[in-house]
């Protein structure tokens, strides 16, 4: 799975290039206001269900549980101030079953889950507030659905937010990588030969405290049986500290939520768009386990 995200091991370029200050560009890019476009991906490793071995051969095929978020995000004074995303995520015929049977004996957390595994939904959060559209806000139209911080619809699959400050001086303080990279892809495909790439690993528990956005993500709380995990990092920069990907694989293995979840971040920076506060036909609630770190919450 990490290899599949790029984190495996890169040739590095024959000539050592000048360091790279991955801070200072986020901060410039925050003062420009600077708005990217994303494409991020997610492989999940959910916990074997003994039900699909009572399945028909074949009958559990279709379907792709591994999230995918497309949009773009506008940075401002203290890290994303707007960000308009479009989140896909569907679950095979056989998971969909095994959430409706669960579901109907209650269990809210799987009734969430059956709405979110059914399709693409729109999220934006802007001004402070979170709005949602799709099957699981209850409709086409857009709802509101509370008041967030600006970046809420961007991360809950990615843990690492590389335009937090606080989160970036300290995942970079602890690098165990800071060097030139091998090339990286941005959102739209395209190569970027010259880079520079941060590596290193951090716990929930680290995180947390740096993180005010993992904090937030968490809900506030973070259960000290997760505490330990340990999040394997990178950040690939371009040469002028631009963040291209932004990468976090973690593994807790049996009797946690998830098995392993590895989540990379693509930007691209050519874009200009502008992120509005869409008309809304009501409220909605934010689903429970929209995002794969709801999950984790206490």
């Amino acid at each position: 799975m990490a290899g599949v995200l790029g984190l495996a091991a890169v040739p590095m370029p024959a000539q050592a290039a000048a360091a790279v200050d991955v801070v200072a560009a986020v901060q410039r890019l925050q003062a420009e206001g600077r708005a990217a476009k994303i494409f991020q991906y997610t492989a999940a490793d959910w916990p074997y269900d003994p039900r699909f071995a009572e399945m028909p051969r074949g009958y559990c095929k279709g379907g792709n549980e591994d999230p995918r978020l497309t949009g773009t995000t506008r940075l401002g004074p203290g890290g994303v101030i707007a960000a308009d995303m479009t989140r896909t995520l569907e679950f095979s015929n056989c998971r969909q079953q095994f959430l409706r049977d669960d579901a109907a004996g209650g269990d809210r957390r799987q009734t969430d889950l059956l709405n979110v595994g059914s399709g693409s939904h729109r999220v934006r959060s802007v001004g402070g507030v979170l709005y949602g559209a799709g099957p699981a806000y209850g409709g086409k139209s857009w709802r509101k659905l509370g008041s967030a911080p600006h970046g809420a619809a961007l991360y809950g699959d990615q843990i690492i937010d590389a335009f937090d400050l606080g989160t970036l001086k300290a995942l970079v303080a602890s690098a165990s990588m800071n060097k030139a990279g091998g090339t990286v892809h941005d959102a739209n495909d395209r190569a970027v030969k010259k880079t520079w790439s941060y590596r290193g690993t951090i716990t929930f528990s680290r995180l947390f405290k740096v993180s005010k956005p993992f904090r937030h993500m968490l809900g506030g709380q973070l259960n000290p049986k997760y505490g330990g995990i340990t999040i394997h990092w990178g950040i690939a920069t371009d040469m002028t500290g631009k963040p291209i990907v932004v990468q976090a694989v973690w593994r807790p293995g049996e009797g946690f939520p998830l098995q392993a979840a590895a989540v990379a971040t693509r930007f691209s920076w050519d874009v200009n768009v502008s992120i509005k506060a869409p008309r809304v036909s009501g409220t909605a609630r934010d689903p429970y386990g929209d995002d794969v770190i709801d999950l984790f919450r206490s």
